[in-house]
């Protein structure tokens, strides 16, 4: 039971934590106000709610190592990015705070007031909304004043969907990378999936490709891991593709990569003054309509192509690898026929004929359109 007593100017509660540990709380200006906090004390510590008030000194900065430490399972490129937004707008606000005096008002102010973009923002906040998970999971505080703040809407990317012709244009003007930029745009791989293909993941005889490797450039390396999702999928190739394929593969060996760079090695990812860039100011002298794309735009273009083909929702997501056909509608959703426009038309073939209703002994003549 916990003791009371005057301490000075103030009172003084003086009490036992669930471990038995004599521990203090003073500052109180009235008998009462000791009274009622020892009563509150007492329940948590009852009900095993009782938080170490001590606890909450450490710093989030000291949390932030030791998460960025335990992101072990995440693949190269998340981990980085996760570092690179600890470091470039976490830390540099947080790290001195200790967690115990962290508020929800602060958080939301530090969102609102962000200079970063809205998805760095977003990634900003979720590191920091994890760092202080942990501290919820380790009883350094009872809620996590990070969850439940507005964040910035996200950006929507603006999508280019080109037409076969366009595709077929833009990849003429690649020389010996036309088959990859086929490949892109038509089989909706990412670049990474793309570029750590070899002979061996091609299936011609079912026009296949199993993807089970992913490319990704973490700093100025390259890292081989599993694709986006963690799941290696079998993908579907037109034959004209395929035959270019496999006419490539003739020429590597079996476990070997199908493009490498100028100098042997990983393809990078072509940026601007690039062969990519210069291919696509030759396509757009041979066609001023053609819009601008990058890289990763292509798997946009596959998309389209996909649809327009008559492929499904689900066969879509199994193509691009994504972790859910919700996922693939939130995307493409342009792309999709919503069946809007058969409703509407069996709705306005109720107004094609006379109708008539009945009611008791009046008939009532509709009106005919």
């Amino acid at each position: 039971m916990a003791s009371i007593r005057k301490y000075g100017s103030s009172w003084r509660v003086q009490y036992r934590d669930p471990q038995g540990k004599s521990r203090t709380k003073s500052g109180f200006r009235t008998k009462t106000a000791a009274q009622a906090w020892a009563d509150k004390n007492a329940t948590e510590v009852r009900t095993g709610d009782w938080i170490n008030p001590n606890a909450g000194a450490v710093t989030i900065g000291e949390l932030g190592v030791r998460w960025l430490a335990m992101q072990t399972h995440l693949k190269p490129s998340t981990r980085e990015l996760y570092e690179q937004v600890w470091s470039g707008a976490v830390a540099p606000h947080w790290g001195g705070v200790q967690v115990g005096r962290v508020a929800p008002s602060q958080v939301q102010a530090w969102v609102s007031c962000s200079p970063h973009k809205a998805s760095w923002t977003r990634h900003a906040h979720n590191v920091l909304a994890q760092i202080l998970d942990m501290a919820v999971a380790d009883g350094m505080i009872r809620e996590n004043p990070a969850r439940g703040v507005k964040l910035p809407r996200r950006e929507k990317s603006v999508k280019v969907f080109w037409t076969m012709a366009q595709l077929r244009l833009f990849a003429a003007e690649c020389g010996d990378r036309e088959d990859l930029i086929l490949l892109l745009g038509t089989s909706g791989l990412r670049w990474g999936e793309a570029i750590a293909l070899r002979p061996e993941d091609l299936d011609p005889l079912r026009g296949r490709i199993h993807v089970t490797r992913n490319a990704a450039k973490v700093g100025n390396k390259v890292v081989l891991g599993s694709p986006k999702t963690h799941e290696r999928r079998t993908v579907a190739v037109a034959g004209h593709v395929m035959d270019m394929l496999v006419a490539r593969a003739e020429s590597v060996g079996r476990s070997e990569l199908l493009w490498t760079g100028r100098r042997g090695g990983w393809l990078m990812s072509p940026g601007h003054r690039s062969w990519f860039a210069g291919a696509l100011e030759r396509a757009q002298t041979a066609d001023p309509t053609l819009p601008r794309i990058t890289p990763h735009g292509l798997r946009h273009v596959a998309a389209g192509l996909l649809v327009e083909s008559g492929a499904n929702v689900k066969a879509v997501q199994r193509q691009l690898g994504h972790a859910s056909a919700t996922m693939t509608l939130d995307t493409y959703a342009e792309l999709f026929d919503d069946g809007l426009d058969v409703v509407a038309d069996s709705l306005d073939a109720g107004f094609s004929n006379v109708v008539e209703m009945s009611y008791g002994d009046r008939e009532i003549s509709g009106l005919r359109r």
